[in-house]
């Protein structure tokens, strides 16, 4: 689901305290607590974005900012970049000791643009990518704009824009999947990375591969849609999100320092993978932004398989229905294994993370659990609930 193009309804309560089934949950009358994580919360067809612990789930709401429909936030250099897609603003925010949300120290405004990917190259350069045709350079501490990578002769005819989508950094080479907007939903048929020297700024070369279609879908938050791994830079298509039938969704990977695809390397995850009581093989599924590696090199993601269940997309409530698994993804091996977690809504599959000791936190709406968060660990592949929210929770951006 790609949730900056659709504005949804919820029902819950944006700031109603909830009971507790956990400590963890404890509402607190001092608010000098340390927070972990940012989040974004939405009620009605407003988000709002703050930060959090997961031993205050209670006070999700308080002291958070309104960010319009469609939003994202990033976390770097001691501060919070939020992205309001809605009137085309990215701020940056100060960050008080015990991580609460401070004031906005600098603002960059792009009335009509949808900027939602931020590359830092360090704390006085970054690129701005989304519906551009154009990378924007811009110092993140005065956010002003320092320059643009134009991108327009890598359109295709047919495209309405070419859009920066997910990228990352690695080694001064900046990797950022290409997508080919034939409308607001289509992102084109043929896998394009961009290649781009951060020193120079300028274009080493494009990569392309129609074994699947466009890599690194534009999302809120840094999704990881590029995964660096092994000397190795995973790509993933999912398909325009099945708004367009007949494209293909997997992976593809790059070797590190290269520039073309590995052509013994592609994974269709829709085509190949079937899981007993989940999904079965060439059934269209998708995968959520998936988490870094942990340190055993599995990534962890929501795998979408509406399909299975027999559900579409008819209207903005559909979004609402549960049909995400949570899972973990060893994408060396192109195998996927489903988490003892139930199934969550399109708009709670976004929320994940992979902790220093290698568990894995879940943000979920599930039927069984409601809006909770969920630990799992992979040494006993088994997951306990450690807290519960009034709202339905979407991204957990760990703030370090």
């Amino acid at each position: 689901m790609n949730k900056k193009l659709i504005a949804v309804t919820f029902a819950a309560s944006l700031f109603a305290a909830c009971g507790s089934d956990s400590s963890n949950n404890a509402s607190s009358d001092s608010d000098d607590y340390k927070r972990e994580f940012a989040t974004s919360i939405s009620t009605g067809e407003t988000m709002f974005i703050g930060t959090m612990s997961l031993e205050h789930t209670d006070d999700l709401g308080k002291d958070f900012v309104e960010v319009g429909t469609r939003a994202g936030v990033v976390y770097y250099d001691n501060s919070l970049f939020i992205a309001d897609l809605d009137v085309g603003s990215i701020s940056r925010y100060s960050l008080a000791e015990n991580n609460k949300l401070g004031k906005v120290t600098a603002k960059l405004s792009l009335p009509g643009t949808w900027v939602n990917h931020i590359y830092f190259v360090n704390e006085e350069k970054a690129y701005l990518g989304g519906m551009l045709d154009s990378l924007i350079i811009i110092n993140p501490k005065t956010m002003k704009k320092t320059g643009a990578i134009d991108l327009s002769k890598y359109k295709d005819k047919d495209a309405l824009v070419v859009s920066p989508g997910t990228g990352v950094i690695v080694d001064g080479r900046l990797y950022v999947g290409l997508l080919q907007n034939v409308s607001d939903y289509a992102t084109g048929n043929e896998a394009q990375v961009a290649i781009i020297d951060v020193k120079k700024d300028k274009v080493i070369d494009v990569a392309k591969d129609d074994r699947i279609a466009a890599v690194g879908s534009l999302d809120d938050s840094q999704n990881q849609a590029f995964t660096v791994l092994d000397g190795y830079i995973y790509c993933y298509s999912n398909a325009s999100w099945g708004y367009a039938p007949g494209q293909v969704d997997g992976f593809l990977r790059i070797k590190v320092g290269e520039t073309k695809f590995d052509e013994k390397y592609v994974w269709k995850v829709s085509e190949e993978v079937g899981i007993k009581n989940l999904t079965e093989k060439g059934n269209f599924k998708y995968l959520s932004p998936a988490t870094y590696p942990s340190e055993d090199g599995y990534v962890y993601a929501f795998l979408n398989v509406m399909v299975d269940l027999q559900q579409t997309w008819t209207d903005m409530d559909s979004y609402h229905n549960n049909t995400c698994k949570p899972v973990q993804v060893d994408l060396a091996k192109k195998k996927i294994k489903a988490l003892p977690i139930g199934y969550s809504s399109s708009w709670a599959s976004y929320g994940k993370y992979v902790e220093d000791d290698g568990n894995v936190i879940f943000a979920v709406s599930t039927e069984e659990d409601g809006n909770a968060y969920f630990r799992y660990d992979p040494k006993t592949d088994k997951a306990k609930k450690i807290a519960k929210a009034e709202q339905i929770p979407m991204w957990i951006v760990p703030l370090k």
